[in-house]
């Protein structure tokens, strides 16, 4: 976190209370992408949420969550609380897969310091144009489309998977 604020609410303890403490304020911003083509099955959309909930609770100023296929299917992002509570009837979607509109809204909207991407892998490799800070980490659905997917996604981030079975 950069944004630190003194506080004399909280005195420092290692200097004997003589100074004051602080509280810091985080300003991470976090951008998910999910991959809602057909070939996703709801019981990995719901897995993948509930991981991702319970591993960012603490530590971001803001998660936005998109859902994308061959366009994006949330005009505005949605936050990661109103993601997990959608309902699966309401993913709109489920066609092919194309990563460029990822990137395309990435380029628009470039003040994340991080996205994650859950995808099955099966697209073509989007090409990125731009400058960004933002860091990558692909997550994959199963381990079959890791072993087949992470040669060219190693190249843009970081590249896991999860059994979401």
């Amino acid at each position: 976190s950069s944004k630190r604020k003194l506080t004399r609410m909280r005195p420092n303890r290692r200097t004997g209370f003589d100074n004051m403490g602080s509280v810091r304020r985080f300003d991470t911003k976090l951008l998910v992408a999910v991959d809602v083509s057909g070939s996703i099955s709801t019981k990995s959309l719901e897995y993948f949420y509930g991981v991702i909930n319970s591993a960012f609770r603490y530590g971001f100023e803001s998660i936005d969550v998109i859902q994308f296929d061959s366009q994006l299917q949330t005009s505005q992002p949605i936050s990661l609380k109103d993601a997990k509570h959608l309902k699966i009837s309401e993913v709109k979607g489920r066609g092919g897969t194309d990563f460029q509109v990822v990137f395309d809204y990435l380029r628009e909207h470039n003040f994340y310091d991080g996205m994650i991407i859950f995808t099955d892998g099966y697209a073509t490799q989007p090409k990125i144009e731009f400058f960004t800070r933002t860091k990558f980490v692909w997550i994959l659905s199963d381990e079959k489309c890791y072993d087949e997917h992470n040669g060219w996604m190693k190249k843009i981030g970081r590249v896991c998977y999860i059994n979401a079975k």
